[in-house]
């Protein structure tokens, strides 16, 4: 009875061996397909992600593309178009450019004339000047006709040294007396040692005052001029008159010393003497 019972039972478990050796090769097997269809599922999702990244790649390197070229295009055209700006403002300036006003010239050149040829009508009327007379304390502000004549050489050099600038001319003969000029206004060369240097030095600048005068294009652009406490902006025409009219004034002073001193000074009629 109980060896029934055991080939019974040895039968039902050998049965149900196999049924489970069946379901682990059946396991087995779906596993099996299941790992090879997800590999297979893996690999055509990969394969659609990268056909897809592969297509926004090629979209986005067309649209650099574009966009540079596009950037390039416009620089062109800005460049060009500032050119052709610069041609048009060229081309207007051109157009509207005034002929330069020859009167403020022509104006300037005859005062030079009239300086030059003032000084010199001074200088024969001082030659027969008493040494004595020409030095002795008048109680003007440069105190004697000596001190006015060198005073008017020194503001000369000032000036003209900053017109220099003005000229066209590369080199003017005698130009290096516009820088025998200390800046307290005192001479750096041996000027004042007698009155025959003072006369070589007042000769040879007027002809220098006369160059750079005749050699400045514009006299209608504006310039400036550094004093001691100020700063002048005014034309070219203005600021050089001003120096030209401030050695009329002083030749007027010495005029009027050589007047009370006795000595015979009609020296400076502008109309006759240019």
């Amino acid at each position: 009875m109980i060896e029934s019972k055991v080939k019974e039972l040895t039968k039902k478990i050998e049965m149900e061996s196999k049924k489970l050796d069946k379901k682990i090769k059946d396991i087995e097997k779906i596993k099996s397909s299941i790992t090879k269809d997800l590999k297979k599922n893996v690999k055509e999702l990969k394969t659609k992600q990268l056909k897809k990244l592969q297509e926004e790649k090629k979209n986005i390197t067309d649209k650099v593309k574009e966009m540079k070229n596009n950037l390039i295009n416009a620089k062109k055209e800005t460049a060009s178009n500032r050119v052709n700006k610069k041609i048009e403002i060229s081309k207007k300036a051109a157009t509207d450019k005034k002929p330069i006003d020859k009167t403020a010239k022509k104006i300037m050149n005859m005062m030079a004339l009239y300086n030059k040829n003032a000084n010199l009508n001074l200088i024969e009327i001082l030659k027969n000047v008493k040494e004595e007379d020409m030095k002795k304390d008048t109680g003007a502000y440069f105190k004697s006709i000596y001190g006015i004549f060198v005073h008017i050489i020194q503001c000369d050099m000032y000036f003209f040294n900053m017109y220099r600038k003005y000229s066209n001319k590369k080199t003017i003969l005698n130009e290096e007396l516009l820088t025998y000029l200390n800046d307290d206004f005192t001479f750096n060369k041996d000027i004042e040692k007698d009155f025959q240097t003072l006369i070589d030095i007042r000769t040879k600048l007027d002809d220098v005052i006369i160059a750079i005068i005749n050699s400045i294009d514009d006299f209608n652009i504006t310039g400036k001029v550094m004093l001691p406490d100020l700063e002048v902006k005014k034309s070219r025409y203005h600021l050089i008159m001003h120096e030209l009219n401030h050695n009329t004034h002083h030749r007027g002073e010495i005029s009027v010393l050589l007047d009370q001193m006795g000595y015979k000074n009609d020296y400076s009629n502008l109309l006759t003497i240019v």
